[in-house]
């Protein structure tokens, strides 16, 4: 049955000063944005609850002040939202977990549902440490890899992948939830540097081939720390990409908007009436290369 699904991408900007106010500007620019637009899923940007500190060149442990429980403010204050405006929220956010008396910390997204609450989070899989003349990032220094690509139902039926920034690089990870039937994924990132030509690009190739929807949720704008030695502005660019790989809808880099735009499952199907990606793949020639890669087993 055909499904339809009205889905918005907030292009978060600079941080702003403190938690507390950049938590308001991030709850009044949306409240906004489902007041204008009313859609179904709205989806905010990687590590929406700090400035991007993995860019500092000396790691600084300062920056774990950022992290927060899963019961924490963030995580709740979100959930009050979805319910309050019957909205499917994805948030994110620097998550801390205590186990077995060690702390862990991750770069966490999570899924709201306006009926059900908290319905699940994503550990970013892949964490980046990168060096060159456009970007200085450590993210290795303060995030653990997650293990798992969860897929989240939501109430209207519509499957929902997560992948978070770096992860988008890895094709292994998108065909681990086409896998699983998602029908869009979202890719919350806070980006900049070298890959700015290539970000809409990347994610037109990976909904072709996995006829899917896919959202690139990116930051927006100059952001700089006092220790930080390159300057650094992210390119915006959030986009919504059908399976076809055409561009439905794309920002440019201003901070604080958004790109909005309908998804429709019979859209997925007629994609995959024109090429099958997913029926023409050929697990037993892969397997002789990758034998223990289970993202290659038949489905």
């Amino acid at each position: 049955m055909e499904k339809k699904m009205r889905i918005t991408g907030v292009q978060l900007g600079a941080y702003q000063q403190s938690y507390e106010k950049n938590m308001e500007q991030i709850l009044s620019f949306s409240k906004k944005i489902i007041d204008s637009e009313k859609p179904d899923l709205l989806v905010l940007s990687e590590l929406m609850t700090a400035p991007y500190f993995a860019a500092v060149p000396t790691p600084d442990d300062k920056f774990f002040e950022y992290a927060e429980f899963m019961n924490g403010p963030t995580v709740g204050t979100v959930k009050e939202l979805a319910a309050r405006t019957k909205t499917h929220i994805v948030g994110t956010f620097f998550e801390k977990e205590r186990v077995n008396g060690s702390m862990h910390y991750y770069n966490t997204a999570f899924v709201c549902s306006p009926t059900r609450g908290v319905i699940g989070r994503y550990r970013k899989v892949h964490i980046p440490k990168v060096a060159v003349e456009s970007m200085k990032t450590d993210e290795k220094y303060y995030f653990e890899g997650g293990t798992e690509f969860p897929v989240f139902t939501l109430d209207n039926g519509f499957r929902l992948g997560i992948l978070i920034c770096f992860d988008r690089s890895f094709p292994e990870a998108w065909k681990a939830l086409t896998l699983q039937r998602v029908d869009l994924i979202v890719v919350p990132t806070a980006t900049y540097g070298f890959r700015k030509d290539l970000y809409v690009e990347e994610l037109r190739v990976r909904a072709l081939e996995n006829n899917i929807y896919v959202m690139g949720v990116n930051k927006a704008g100059f952001e700089q720390l006092p220790e930080e030695l390159i300057p650094r502005t992210h390119f915006g660019q959030s986009c919504l990409i059908d399976p076809f790989g055409e561009k439905i809808a794309v920002t440019g880099e201003q901070e604080w908007t958004y790109v909005t735009g309908e998804i429709n499952s019979a859209e997925i199907e007629k994609s995959k009436q024109r090429v099958n990606f997913l029926r023409e793949r050929k697990q037993e020639v892969y397997q002789k290369y990758i034998p223990n890669v289970n993202v290659f087993a038949k489905n």
